[in-house]
């Protein structure tokens, strides 16, 4: 018969084993490490907010397969278009076809896809066209280009619902053309290919108003609440280019700032010196140009940089005059996506934002080209989640495309991949979630309890003691508010010191009123006595002197 000893060893080895294979499953589902950054900008370990819920391919989709996909969008009637970028037509148009929209509902279920398109709705632009090209203003591969009626590398899509209705904004690169069309009829065939019917094609700007030597290739397409129509163009300085509603150029908007670097810094040194002429010659700097974009529901642009040299303006958001609001509150001077930067064999690497999602509760998804990953924030810039990675493993990426969220999840298109990775909030993500939109409403009571569920849950999240701080500064508890915001926050600190102050003085005002005309008092008694003493002496010695001066006299 066992010992007890032997059965409990047995017992124990059985638990751990237990306790080993679930821990290692647990890791299988996470290939990404969870980590975040502290107030001073190290790297700390932290939980993760978000985990691979699924994984869809075109396979998924009931499309065979993606080619290329390079953007994607949620519409406000929940369907996800995609934009195929690569994708051959079996049956193409012209020889330059390629490309393709597919899109799918919030089950990732096929609705339709889009292929070819229908000019018909726009014959006096077409006429225009033709006129154009008949007195030589348009050459015979520019008109073959902007009337093509298939798509050619198509890289950015936009949706815009007005009254039930959708109208689908495609940015045409190869084509240099964004096409807005919208869908009458879908197809019964496998793919349930339905033919884009035309509204306004947005093609280059008249050469007077903009730089013939510069190439339109449209990358990126939104569309604001008054319905103009912003276009990114990866070789413009001057930031996106405007259309109105009708297709006329109205502009443009939001163009970054030059970087101050030292050689730009001596340029304008040098530019103070030299005549006009000899300035012309000094090489001109420039900003960056802007790379992707999105649309807040309140009809605020952000928009984002992925130049690896840029370290200015990689995360704006823009008013409808183009005024970067971050500058004045002093976020634009933060450090987004990853803080440190990379250095191997020779290399520098660092973060490149290639898109951005701009959730309808404010929070911010930014997607890294460089990493792979996603930086979650919240409406203040404040850093909440990491999630992603490079790698093979479901939830990591070759070359990341495109962001999107709908709800509690964040979806990421995987170009070379050809897949859209789901991810879902953990637990401990909804509690951090929970907590911030409880305060944006003013609940700072009711946010306490999730920020400390929080804590408990992981000592290292930072952005938990600026919760409770906060909470406490709301609610008045200006001590254990700075107990929260010291080492954490700065500003948090300083804010809930200066109540705290306040509020001291004008509890203890009486005190303070007795003890100053207490003090004024004493003063007072003190300085009258010392006068008298004062003059009693000088009186002393005024006699003394009189009578030394009288001995002499007698003398």
């Amino acid at each position: 018969m066992p010992s007890i000893k032997r059965i409990a060893t047995c017992v124990t080895a059985s638990v751990m084993a237990a306790a080993t294979l679930l821990t290692s499953t647990a890791f299988a589902d996470e290939p990404y490490t969870g980590y975040n950054y502290d107030w001073w900008g190290d790297p700390v370990p932290s939980q993760n907010g978000y985990v691979v819920d699924k994984v869809y391919t075109g396979l998924d989709m009931g499309i065979d397969s993606l080619s290329e996909p390079s953007d994607m969008f949620f519409s406000d009637n929940d369907d996800l278009f995609l934009a195929d970028t690569a994708y051959k037509p079996s049956n193409p148009a012209s020889d330059s076809a390629k490309g393709r929209i597919v899109v799918v509902d919030s089950d990732f279920q096929l609705k339709y896809t889009v292929e070819s398109l229908d000019f018909s709705g726009v014959q006096d632009w077409l006429d225009l066209k033709g006129s154009e090209l008949k007195t030589g203003a348009l050459s015979q591969a520019d008109y073959n280009k902007v009337t093509n009626l298939a798509f050619n590398g198509p890289s950015g899509i936009y949706v815009d619902v007005d009254e039930g209705e959708e109208t689908i904004y495609v940015a045409d690169n190869a084509n240099d053309r964004v096409v807005a069309f919208q869908i009458d009829e879908i197809g019964d065939d496998q793919y349930k290919t339905a033919v884009g019917k035309v509204k306004v094609v947005y093609t280059r700007p008249d050469a007077s108003m903009y730089d013939s030597s510069v190439t339109f290739n449209p990358s990126k397409v939104l569309v604001d609440a008054a319905k103009n129509v912003y276009v990114c163009i990866k070789s413009i300085t001057k930031g996106a280019v405007v259309f109105s509603k009708e297709g006329d150029f109205n502009g443009y908007f939001g163009a970054n700032r030059v970087e101050q670097t030292g050689e730009v810094l001596l340029n304008a040194f040098w530019k103070l010196i030299f005549n006009r002429e000899q300035a012309k010659k000094m090489r001109r700097s420039v900003p960056v140009e802007i790379s992707n974009f999105d649309i807040d529901t309140d009809n605020f642009i952000y928009t984002v940089t992925e130049s690896k040299s840029a370290e200015t303006d990689i995360l704006k958001k823009l008013n409808s005059a183009g005024t970067n609001i971050y500058t004045n509150l002093g976020y634009s001077d933060y450090n987004f996506g990853d803080a440190l930067t990379k250095y191997y064999r020779g290399q520098t690497y660092s973060s490149q934002i290639t898109d951005i999602d701009v959730a309808d509760d404010g929070v911010i998804n930014l997607l890294d080209l460089k990493t792979g990953r996603v930086f979650q924030y919240d409406d203040e810039c404040n850093l909440l989640f990491i999630f992603g990675g490079i790698g093979q493993q479901k939830g990591t990426f070759n070359i990341v495309n495109s962001v999107e969220s709908k709800g509690d999840k964040v979806y990421v298109l995987d170009g070379r991949k050809c897949s859209v990775t789901v991810f879902k909030q953990t637990e401990f993500g909804s509690i951090v979630h929970n907590a911030i939109a409880l305060f944006n409403k003013g609940k700072y009571e009711e946010a306490r309890g999730p920020w400390e569920e929080a804590l408990r849950r992981d000592s290292n999240y930072w952005l938990a003691y600026i919760g409770l701080g906060n909470a406490y500064l709301n609610e008045g508890q200006y001590e254990t508010a700075m107990t929260y915001f010291y080492h954490n926050s700065r500003t948090g600190y300083n804010d809930a010191f200066k109540s705290w102050r306040m509020n001291f003085i004008r509890d203890n005002f009486t005190l303070f009123a007795v003890i100053i005309i207490a003090l004024l008092a004493f003063i007072y008694i003190f300085s009258t006595w010392r006068g008298k003493v004062r003059a009693k002496k000088r009186a002393e010695q005024e006699r003394i002197f009189k009578e030394k001066n009288k001995g002499k006299e007698d003398v």
